[in-house]
């Protein structure tokens, strides 16, 4: 008897400690971040919008793509990495001559399938826009501006304020929606094959007068096609409320299905907006920034439906935000994220740019980005391995200097 009840009192424990085990907290995590913008940037006083990464030159780094508001010269800066995390600009020679209006967005990819990233620029402002901007990659990093052969038919010309390249149509090349703002209609441009694109947004979007401030795309109800997720809102006017969109693909043709699939719809003024798996479950949720209001985060159930997770996975902190980017930070097999906030002016009080570190199960916990360089504020973020230690660094893009942070950990 008194074996057995040994042996039950030793399976208990056993037990206990398991659970025990179990129940226990991560260690806290603590950030080590090197402002070292003046050892690896040049100086400069621009204003900053946005910010690119590719591998331009092929030599196996990332170089930045950076767009600049008007009266900064260049207006897009290309600054190449030296293989060591150091950057010099070298617009003036890769980059033809382009027009004085805002380039808002830009994104990259193999729009002709020759194996190198060429550039589409998202081009807009208060006045009424310019035709968007195709520039193509000679194969060495150096480009030429080939939008009037690119873009058949009718040169159209709206407040164009973001872009998303992926291959809507099943035909393995690349596509391209187009975001507007103030009442244009959004864009779809589908590559006819080798960068050559016919705008079909006409019969292939469902219709809708909401301003696209931001754009995602990926395959989030497992049919094997892309579907898109819009952040709504308008930046140029600071429209507020317009409730996020999900439009899911059918054959290259979409309906925006946001009632029947997101649990929650709330109105947002979205500046950045991205599916990444933050749970683990090999799906895709969606993150959110907003400026003003809190950052929101959909879960996806597996099957292309969500449900409104802010509340119980994201620190209260994560709000006014512009935008984001998501990296493995501690290197424990999730994604981290890092934010940035509005820079001070009169009527904006700093508040500091955040990580917000994974538990594994997708709740969040805020930690403030060191003094010195991380917390002015900013208006794009990028959170990649920049000097080639597999470790991802922080370039944020602002008014004023720009800030390079070098992952110390």
């Amino acid at each position: 008897m008194r074996s057995l009840m040994r042996l039950l009192l030793l399976g208990v424990g056993v037990l206990l400690g398991v659970g025990l085990a179990m129940a226990q907290p991560r260690p806290p995590v603590t950030i080590d971040f090197s402002d070292e913008t003046r050892l690896r940037l040049e100086a400069e006083r621009d204003r900053s919008h946005w910010v690119r990464a590719s591998d331009i030159d092929k030599d196996g780094d990332l170089d930045l793509i950076v767009g600049n508001r008007p009266g900064d010269s260049p207006l897009i800066k290309v600054l190449i990495n030296d293989g060591q995390g150091r950057f010099k600009d070298d617009a003036g020679r890769r980059l033809p001559a382009l027009p004085s209006e805002i380039a808002f967005s830009a994104e990259l990819g193999d729009i002709d399938n020759d194996g190198d990233h060429d550039i589409v620029l998202a081009m807009g402002s208060a006045t009424g826009g310019a035709p968007d901007r195709i520039l193509i990659n000679t194969g060495v990093g150096l480009y030429q501006d080939e939008t009037t052969t690119r873009f058949q038919g009718t040169v159209i010309i709206n407040r164009s304020f973001s872009n998303k390249l992926c291959d809507i149509d099943g035909d393995g090349d690349l596509d391209l929606l187009v975001g507007t703002v103030q009442g244009d209609p959004a864009r779809l441009w589908l590559n006819q094959g080798r960068g050559i694109f016919v705008e079909e947004g006409g019969s292939r979007l469902s219709p809708g007068s909401f301003s696209v401030a931001s754009i995602d795309c990926a395959d989030v109800d497992g049919d094997r096609d892309f579907d898109f997720v819009l952040g709504t809102g308008d930046p140029v006017q600071g429209g507020i409320n317009q409730v996020n969109r999900l439009l899911i693909n059918t054959r290259g043709f979409f309906t925006d299905e946001t009632a029947y699939r997101v649990s929650f719809e709330q109105g947002t003024n979205t500046l950045a907006i991205k599916y990444l798996d933050v749970d683990g479950d090999n799906d895709l949720d969606v993150f959110a920034c907003n400026d003003p209001g809190r950052a929101v985060l959909w879960i996806n159930n597996g099957r292309g439906f969500y449900t409104d997770r802010t509340a119980e996975q994201l620190p209260f902190g994560a709000f006014g935000c512009r935008d984001f980017d998501f990296a493995d930070y501690d290197s424990d097999n999730d994604l981290d994220l890092v934010i940035v906030r509005p820079q001070q002016s009169s009527i904006v009080v700093q508040q500091p740019n955040l990580l917000l570190i994974n538990d594994g199960r997708g709740f969040f916990t805020a930690i403030e980005l060191p003094v010195e360089g991380g917390n002015q504020g900013g208006n794009a973020i990028l959170f990649k391995d920049l000097n080639g230690d597999k470790k991802p660094d922080i370039y944020i893009a602002r008014e004023g200097q720009d800030v390079l942070l070098i992952n110390k950990r």
